[in-house]
């Protein structure tokens, strides 16, 4: 066929207009998703979620790990039934792999609210930011069954682990290339606990709101930034700590000149103005300001306000203990993320740091380090300090194989009922 006959096969095939529609669609995809956004976030997205799936799926089939006391799972009615033995490959295995331990907690709030039991573990020490807003999606998308509710957690989780990777990312580039910023949002993904940014959990909507104040923080847009800043602060306990390093970000870009200081720095106030509306509620609902302080020192929890340097000596010798392997990741974890910070205080904007060291005081200062590990997930100037160590080759090689090998044994290990962090 010539040239010409596959020129006229082709005008009669195609429609008359389709070579002008055509262009346009391809212009819309590309305005709507820019290639930085497909390539340095929406697939490492992609690939790391799909591949902690495969594994979670894999172990649900093809390990049976006795439970350790009396669990948990959505059956195949779509309802929450105890477990007491040996979990269910088949009933919801892509709901029940990511609800596992205070998944929970948050589908109680979710759908009950708040109760308070004297004397046994209550649901009042999750604050209520993320279960509202699962609640309020529920309303929009009524799947009524326990199912159903998980299901829009995970939703939830998983978009606002989108929104807070794209502000990261964006944040990242006003100070370093895109090559760093991509690094950035990888390292992220395949975090050794990455896996509770797309769980039943409230770690990736808090690491959102806190990125995105940071971002509005360096435009100026103090109003925006106050209102992320009350957020997180009923996100997350440490939320209200945003403040301090906020505030100092404030006064740095006025060149600490007071005379600059404007009304806009009030903005910053909203957030302990949300936390105190908070305690005003557990107040007015269970009769007890102290409410918050009682129920987190519950028999399983255990967690009492205490020096952080005691915490760091108490942890020590429990590497000996009979939970030596789970004394051991969070001690030295803990450590690595000090590092980090430590690190980042040579590197990053004195602000970030600021936020690292308040976050890793809170970390540190209930007694032990129990779930450090997950914490560190929101320490955003942590997972930059390690993406400008990735610039070095044989680092960037050794971080992308070993906490990937992590991520994937945590997956396995949380789907199963295993404690992670």
């Amino acid at each position: 066929m010539s040239p010409s006959d596959l020129q006229e096969t082709q005008q009669k095939v195609v429609p008359a207009g389709a070579t002008q529609v055509t262009p346009i669609i391809v212009a819309l995809l590309r305005r709507c998703f820019p290639q930085w956004l497909v390539r340095d976030i929406l697939a490492p997205l992609a690939v790391s979620r799909v591949a902690l799936i495969i594994v979670a799926w894999l172990g649900l089939h093809l390990l049976q790990v006795r439970l350790n006391g009396t669990k948990w799972e959505v059956a195949s009615n779509g309802y929450g039934q105890i477990v007491a033995e040996h979990l269910s490959p088949n009933s919801h295995p892509f709901i029940n792999m990511w609800a596992r331990w205070d998944g929970g907690w948050y589908l109680d709030i979710a759908q009950h609210g708040y109760s308070f039991v004297p004397a046994k573990q209550s649901n009042v020490v999750f604050f209520p930011l993320y279960p509202d807003l699962i609640r309020a999606v529920q309303y929009v998308i009524p799947l009524r069954s326990d199912a159903g509710w998980l299901l829009v957690g995970i939703i939830v989780s998983n978009a606002a682990l989108l929104f807070a990777l794209i502000y990261l990312y964006q944040l990242v580039r006003l100070d370093f290339d895109r090559r760093t910023a991509a690094r950035v949002v990888l390292y992220l993904c395949i975090f050794p606990t990455t896996l509770f940014l797309s769980a039943v959990y409230s770690e990736s909507l808090f690491l959102g709101l806190a990125v995105s104040a940071f971002y509005y923080a360096r435009a100026g847009r103090w109003i925006i930034v106050g209102i992320l800043a009350a957020a997180a602060a009923l996100c997350r306990p440490p939320g209200v700590l945003l403040v301090a390093p906020l505030a100092f970000e404030y006064l740095s870009q006025k060149e600490f000149q007071w005379q600059r200081v404007k009304a806009d720095c009030l903005a910053l106030l909203l957030a302990p103005l949300a936390l105190a509306g908070h305690l005003t509620f557990l107040r007015w609902r269970f009769g007890d300001w102290n409410i918050l302080s009682k129920a987190q020192t519950m028999e399983g929890w255990n967690r009492r306000l205490t020096l952080p340097w005691d915490t760091l000596l108490h942890s020590f010798p429990g590497l000996n203990s009979l939970k030596g392997f789970h004394g051991a990741f969070e001690f030295f974890f803990t450590l690595a993320l000090l590092g980090l910070a430590i690190f980042g205080c040579f590197r990053l904007r004195l602000s970030y740091s600021i936020y690292a060291a308040v976050s890793l005081v809170f970390i540190i200062s209930w007694g032990e380090l129990r779930s450090a590990p997950r914490f560190g997930l929101v320490i955003f100037p942590a997972i930059i300090a390690l993406a400008l160590l990735g610039h070095n080759n044989p680092f960037n090689r050794a971080y992308l194989v070993f906490s990937t090998i992590l991520a994937l044994v945590s997956m396995v290990v949380f789907s199963q009922w295993g404690w992670v962090a």
